[in-house]
């Protein structure tokens, strides 16, 4: 019987897969013409590396897609549970379609991703426990909530700023999707594993467009970039409150290590260049172009290399981080220590090859 269901789960998630690709490959196409027509173009400006205007309403597209599977394939596991995170899901899909169309103020946003993520902490969806991170393990109510709202909002915004150049947003976000959707469907969380699933099918689609468009290449927007920063962001919390509610044996003895190697790179990203803002007095929601992938850029890679070497990067830092938790038993403080010091690295190296190009 457990095999039984084990396969039939797998052919929901993969049927979940393709027809949102399916849809996504259908619809951009239709929305890019839309976009055109009413000037819904991306601007051109000092820190883009584009040089010709191009639709930037994706996001469309891969919601829908994403949605209607999610609805085709889910079953009735935790329904009650999915119907705030689905409503979390439309609020911040519409804020960034809002912003796609007529620019809506950084803190207008941020207000209305604290909405989103208290959905999700009044579904019962919570960061209850730390795992001795920081010496921390069980949390109050409280905290727990006010813990998950912040960490909710962090991923969010990381994904969304992370989403500089062609493929980037795309590739890390099919990785990370791929890591918890995987995880989830080892250990049974059908709906969960369907909603990643799901998405990642939507962004592989995606991913021909924007990256080997031509007549038909296309943006994910805030739109695409602030949903998928939602998704993953549950996902998150999801996969660290697993690790409290379930007995099972293939549960990682420090959870909150192996789901920060995910999603490190837009993490350390954001928190890099917010820090660097701040330091200038400036606010930390000031555009520029201080991130990464742009750094990677200005060393002379093109869109895809870049985007390549920062997913190949990821993959390496999340193999190293199972190997380290796994077979020598470190704490996630080490870990932790240990993910932002190569990461630290990694920038002083790209750096230093940016400056032998010439820039500052």
């Amino acid at each position: 019987m457990l095999i039984h269901f084990q396969w039939e789960f797998f052919f929901r998630a993969l049927a979940a897969c393709l027809v949102s690709m399916t849809l996504v490959i259908q619809l951009i196409p239709s929305v890019n013409r839309i976009a055109r027509s009413k000037g819904l173009l991306n601007e051109l400006n000092s820190r883009t590396s584009h040089r010709y205007q191009t639709p930037r309403l994706a996001g469309i597209s891969v919601f829908f897609a994403t949605v209607v599977s999610m609805f085709l394939f889910s079953t009735n596991q935790d329904l009650d549970t999915l119907r705030y995170l689905f409503l979390g899901l439309f609020i911040i899909f519409f804020s960034g379609f809002k912003d796609d169309i007529r620019s809506i103020s950084p803190y207008s946003k941020l207000l209305i991703q604290i909405l989103s993520a208290f959905l999700v902490v009044y579904s019962g969806i919570v960061i209850t426990d730390l795992f001795g991170f920081l010496g921390i393990f069980e949390l109050d109510v409280v905290a727990a909530a006010l813990v998950t709202i912040i960490c909710i909002v962090a991923i969010i915004n990381a994904y969304n700023l992370i989403d500089g150049i062609d493929g980037c947003v795309s590739l890390l976000g099919v990785l990370h999707l791929f890591c918890f959707g995987a995880f989830f469907f080892v250990l049974g969380y059908i709906n969960l594993a369907v909603i990643c699933m799901a998405f990642i099918g939507a962004l592989i689609a995606f991913f021909q467009y924007n990256v080997f468009g031509l007549r038909n290449k296309t943006f994910l927007g805030d739109s695409g970039s602030l949903t998928l920063g939602f998704v993953i962001a549950v996902c998150f919390v999801w996969f660290l409150k697993i690790h409290t509610i379930d007995d099972s044996s293939l549960l990682f003895q420090h959870p909150i290590s192996i789901a920060l190697s995910i999603i490190i790179i837009p993490v350390f990203d954001i928190g890099r260049v917010f820090f660097i803002r701040l330091l200038q007095g400036d606010s930390p929601f000031k555009p520029d172009r201080n991130h990464l992938h742009h750094h990677l850029i200005d060393v002379g890679l093109s869109h895809l290399q870049a985007s390549l070497i920062f997913t190949a990067w990821n993959i390496i830092l999340i193999a190293l981080t199972l190997l380290i938790s796994i077979r020598l038993g470190l704490g996630s403080l080490w870990i932790f220590i240990m993910l932002v010091t190569l990461m630290t690295l990694f920038t002083m190296v790209v750096n230093r090859l940016r400056k032998k190009k010439g820039h500052s």
